[in-house]
């Protein structure tokens, strides 16, 4: 028995995968039905029994896994046969190879060459070759076909340099796609398999980077020693071929004075006598960037100098200063949050200085999962950009905001620990920080005492109740769970019947899918017993949620006609923020004590809480007198001013009344965007009714 290419890329996705997957998202990946799914599952398992591979099983309420013997016997298997035909590829996937061939491949860069590759026939590709050709005008190269020899480009070495290192940095962002890894390793050293086959140079440069991580005083992201590596080895091709790439004499200076620069000359000359390859200096300042564009794990800043740090010190207490005053929070650890930052800020703004590209999965989950944080951070990240003078792309911003997230929920209580856990993961501190919030929010005891790259945690033992990994990882004696680095609600109520499956001495109770088909069998006869409770089981996932979190209200639901005032004047800004409050006194929102405290911030801190010309929202701890989240609005047509400044002056005055720092973060984001329109400024000041305002309001949210 085959597997056809369907099923092979049903079963390539759960082997892939770190968790069980639902049903239902294998079908909507697949585009089938799931009825089709359950169909392709048993021809699956029938093709593993054959193989003597244990077969995909179903975890209730979680979905489909594949067994760990299962998976690492199907490794060696795919190795041998099962590579070729596992996958479909996708036009992405098939672009990207193209493109890696005729970079890396310039003398075989034929029409025949890349039907082998993409399995496309031959019009296709002509189709394709018209994309990529302008891809690579665009990137100052020119495409040609030359008879005899194929497809030929020509341009300068460091946009070619470029164009691989975007290469590297899609492959990366996309977890699944392990046919294009293997076939662009293959392309960078030939005498490799497949990417689970580590070649002895790329093993001896892998190395090496360890041995530039002491000299650096970083850890580097798994992940980027796995970019590097191919970077390096890259590299290496490059200059056999007489490829050398040219770094203007101004930055080379600049490159030389940095701790990275000492690293790559710590790199090339270890490869200089094992492999009798020479660097010109153009070539060690490369590599020194790359260095300073990497994600970190950890980072000891003591290594570098003050020249390297004060800059990106201030953009980063600017960013944390603008991002408080936009969310109405403050950072309870504050300094904290400003060196976790300062650890990602240093290899994003090289990065954006030398145009490398970023290996981010997690970006649209980022935005999907945290509107409302990356909202705010894109917001702070003006700062950033001035001070590179480039616009910052999605995929950064997407990074930052976790950082952003990770300190949102650290609050000042004390909880007892129940459970010691560690996180491996790969992708860094913002990613790891993140995923700790989530986790330390979502299980009460929970403490996380360490975060761990995958090398760390191979080298040292470590004692806990519990590890949560975003990576695969076999369990010894402390249990695993297998997690996304993003928790959407099913998966956080997977964790917590894991936790509860190891650490509840109470017997389960019968859940509801079994109910249901006792009843069910109590009035009918069941023909397709397995299959019906698959359906049951994918019916109760879409309609029930057991993770009950605290709902981030809309701005239409805080500000009503009995929070909305329109008055002519008041005294001061004192009575403007006393008179402000009044309707979230009568709701019970706030105490009078929360009012006091407002107004005794203003006069201690300064008129931080004017926004912009004639926007103030005045607000203080939750624990100055809050009792349940609010927020009210008065317009004044005579302004008010908080300083003698003309900028300090405002006719709209939103009091905010936040129980935490995350709750309130949709209608704020809601109310910036209302705001961020001057024409709506004006109509909010010159409204002569609540239903004006309400009316703006509610335009903005359906935008």
């Amino acid at each position: 028995m085959v597997l056809d290419k369907r099923r092979a890329h049903l079963l390539s996705i759960i082997q892939h995968s770190t968790v069980p997957v639902p049903t239902k998202d294998l079908a909507a990946k697949m585009h089938l039905s799931q009825r089709t799914i359950y169909y392709d599952l048993d021809q699956i398992n029938s093709w593993l029994r054959n193989q003597k591979l244990e077969p995909i099983e179903s975890k209730h309420g979680d979905g489909l896994y594949l067994p760990p013997a299962s998976k690492e016997k199907l490794i060696d298997y795919r190795d041998q046969s099962f590579e070729d035909w596992q996958y479909q590829l996708s036009k992405q996937e098939r672009e990207v190879l193209i493109k890696a061939n005729i970079l890396l491949e310039e003398k075989d860069a034929s029409m025949q060459r890349f039907m082998e590759l993409t399995s496309m026939s031959r019009g296709t590709i002509a189709q394709v070759i018209k994309v990529i050709k302008q891809e690579f005008n665009e990137a100052g190269l020119q495409l040609y076909y030359k008879k005899g020899s194929g497809y030929c480009l020509s341009g300068p070495e460091d946009a070619k340099r470029t164009m691989l290192s975007n290469i590297l940095a899609t492959i990366f962002s996309h977890p699944d796609w392990q046919n294009v890894r293997n076939e662009v390793y293959k392309m960078i050293q030939p005498e490799a398999s497949t990417w689970s086959h580590e070649t002895a140079q790329r093993s001896l440069v892998r190395e090496i980077l360890f041995e530039a991580e002491n000299e650096l005083g970083l850890t580097l992201t798994d992940e980027m020693v796995a970019i590097l590596s191919l970077q390096i080895l890259m590299i290496l091709k490059r200059i056999e071929l007489h490829k050398y790439i040219l770094v203007p004499e101004e930055e080379k200076q600049v490159l030389q004075q940095t701790e990275a620069y000492k690293a790559a000359l710590h790199i090339t000359n270890k490869l200089k006598n094992v492999k009798n390859v020479s660097f010109p200096d153009d070539e060690v300042c490369f590599i020194t960037m790359n260095l300073l564009g990497s994600k970190v794990q950890h980072d000891n800043f003591t290594r570098y100098t003050e020249r390297e740090l004060s800059g990106l010190k201030e953009v980063v207490q600017r960013m944390i200063d603008d991002f408080q005053l936009y969310s109405c929070i403050v950072f309870d650890d504050k300094n904290g949050l400003e060196e976790n930052l300062i650890s990602h800020i240093k290899p994003t703004f090289y990065r954006l200085k030398y145009g490398l590209h970023i290996a981010n999965d997690l970006a649209d989950s980022i935005q999907r999962n945290y509107p409302d944080i990356f909202h705010l951070t894109k917001r702070v990240m003006t700062h950033l950009e001035l001070y590179v003078g480039k616009a910052i792309p999605d995929e950064e911003v997407a990074y930052i905001t976790m950082h952003f997230g990770g300190w949102l929920s650290k609050e000042k209580k004390k909880v007892e620990t129940k459970f010691k856990a560690i996180i491996v993961c790969e992708n860094g501190i913002g990613t790891s920080n993140m995923l700790r919030t989530q986790l330390e929010n979502l299980i009460a005891g929970l403490s996380v005492i360490t975060t761990l790259s995958m090398r760390e945690y191979r080298k040292t033992d470590y004692e806990a109740d519990v590890i949560f990994s975003t990576n695969y990882i076999k369990e010894k004696d402390i249990p695993v769970i297998h997690v996304p680095a993003i928790l959407t609600n099913h998966e956080k109520e997977r964790v917590i019947q894991r936790m509860n499956e190891l650490f509840d001495s109470k017997p389960s109770k019968k859940n509801m899918t079994d109910h249901l088909m006792d009843v069910i069998k109590s009035h009918a006869t069941i023909h397709h017993e397995d299959a019906l409770k698959k359906e049951l089981i994918h019916l109760l996932e879409q309609n029930t949620s057991r993770i009950k979190e605290r709902r981030k209200p809309m701005l239409n639901e805080l500000l009503t006609e009995e929070t909305i005032q329109l008055k002519d004047q008041v005294t001061n800004w004192e009575e403007a923020i006393k008179v402000a409050s009044q309707p979230l006194i009568d709701q019970q929102s706030i105490r009078q004590d929360y009012v006091a405290a407002m107004i005794d911030n203003v006069k201690e801190l300064g008129p931080y809480i004017v926004i912009a010309p004639n926007i103030a929202i005045p607000h203080a701890r939750p624990e100055a007198g809050v009792e349940q989240l609010g927020m009210s609005f008065l317009r004044l047509k005579e302004p008010v001013f908080f300083s003698e400044k003309d900028k300090h002056r405002a006719q709209l005055i939103i009091v905010l009344a936040a129980i935490d720092n995350q709750t309130h973060l949709k209608a704020l984001a809601q109310l910036t965007e209302l705001l961020s329109n001057e024409n709506n400024v004006e109509q909010l000041i010159s409204a002569s009714d609540r239903t004006t305002v309400i009316e703006l309001i509610n335009q903005t949210i359906e935008v």
